[in-house]
């Protein structure tokens, strides 16, 4: 009897201390997911509101904005397509073929890229003005002929009143020499023939344009014609590798 009331004493002490431990653990409660803050939130405190309570603030990222506005600043020549236009245009050019002055009247279309680049074909004809006496014995000769094909130009400031433009052109055409009557008319074009020749070229040159009206432009330049296979009696194969001096008038959408 003395056992069984000893192990009562050590159970009821036992479940006493077990209650007592129990009391003194702090509750730990599981923190709501939607309070936590992800790494692009800022935890605020508010203290007009009395209390710590936290409000979490959220930031967008800008990160593929920004790329946006990269990608948006790499600005190109052709761009992005915004702005075309034609034109079309009148040409006249002073350069010389053998040491004499010759004049070509000449036309030129084309199109406009963003204000940037201008690409079409020309064509230039010889107003036959020079005359020589060394081609064929005891008669007079013109010089005929013309040149053309297509072009590409640079364009720099073209909203500007004065701006600049870069032209090149390349292609064919043709020179020869033709007899002159008398009184100074030409027999037919058979006859009057002497000699002629189908030549290649490039030319460079510079312009500066001038914004007349928004339809209407006018341009004053400087160009360099480079040929290849003229072949004439009597000249030399460079003879039309000459400056051109040129006024254009161009009329159109710019």
């Amino acid at each position: 009897m003395k056992h069984i009331l000893i192990l009562a004493i050590v159970l009821m002490t036992g479940t006493a201390i077990a209650q007592e431990s129990d009391s003194t653990k702090t509750e730990h409660k599981p923190i709501p997911a939607d309070t936590i803050p992800k790494p692009s939130q800022e935890v605020k405190s508010t203290p007009e509101s009395g209390n710590d309570t936290p409000k979490i603030i959220y930031y967008q990222s800008s990160e593929p904005d920004r790329k946006r506005e990269r990608r948006q600043d790499i600005k190109t020549l052709s761009g992005s397509m915004s702005h075309s236009g034609g034109f079309g245009a009148l040409s006249f050019r002073s350069t010389k073929f053998r040491e004499e002055s010759m004049v070509l009247a000449g036309l030129r279309g084309g199109w406009i890229i963003n204000r940037t680049l201008g690409i079409g074909l020309e064509g230039h004809g010889v107003i036959p003005t020079a005359k020589f006496d060394d081609i064929e014995t005891g008669q007079e000769v013109n010089i005929l002929g013309g040149y053309g094909g297509m072009f590409l130009e640079l364009i720099f400031f073209s909203n500007e009143v004065v701006h600049v433009t870069f032209p090149v052109s390349g292609g064919a055409g043709w020179l020869g020499y033709h007899r002159i009557n008398e009184d100074n008319t030409m027999p037919g074009p058979i006859d009057s023939e002497v000699d002629g020749d189908v030549f290649w070229y490039i030319e460079p040159g510079a312009d500066l344009e001038f914004n007349i009206s928004r339809n209407f432009r006018l341009a004053f330049g400087v160009s360099k014609r480079f040929t290849q296979d003229l072949e004439l009696i009597n000249t030399e194969s460079d003879s039309f590798d000459e400056l051109n001096y040129f006024i254009t008038l161009k009329i159109g959408g710019f």
